[in-house]
């Protein structure tokens, strides 16, 4: 039996201070990557044959695939019972939309004579505007002009 003492640190393994111990382990690290290599060709030779097994995983097999497609088929089944015609409803959206661009056309129509008429009417509120101006300013020097009259009568009246 080997004891810890027997080991010495070498780099990072803890290897044995025995030459032979220490060189059989070489080896036997070296051949570890073939004996590794040579588990799944020993497994099929020395493993009995399952021919027992086979037939009973066949039939196994065969009805889980019987089954997943018994119920596959009715799930689409079902899907296809289930499924709506939506071929109409695009339709009815489609016209709903046709309508929508009718009223927006309308709309946008609509917009267009109101803001012509809009600015039509802001010229003609201008023009009267104008109008007004004038028409006071002429008034204006109508009154200033019948009380300059009133004042020259007023001193001539005086006079006489």
């Amino acid at each position: 039996m080997e004891h810890p003492e027997d080991f010495k640190d070498d780099d990072r393994w803890l290897m044995p201070r025995n030459p032979m111990v220490r060189r059989a382990l070489q080896i036997g690290g070296g051949i570890a990557p073939y004996l590794a290599w040579l588990v799944p060709i020993m497994d099929r030779v020395l493993t009995p044959k399952r021919d027992v097994v086979t037939p009973a995983l066949m039939t196994l097999r065969t009805d889980v695939r019987s089954d997943l497609r018994k119920d596959l088929k009715q799930h689409v089944a079902m899907m296809q019972a289930a499924q709506i015609d939506i071929t109409p409803a695009i339709e009815e959206q489609q016209r709903r939309l046709e309508k929508l661009e009718e009223h927006t056309a309308e709309l946008n129509h609509t917009l267009t004579v109101l803001s012509d008429e809009q600015l039509d009417l802001a010229d003609q509120v201008r023009a009267m505007a104008g109008w007004v101006r004038n028409c006071s300013m002429a008034g204006l020097f109508l009154l200033t002009l019948m009380f300059v009259l009133k004042l020259v009568q007023a001193i001539h009246g005086m006079g006489h």
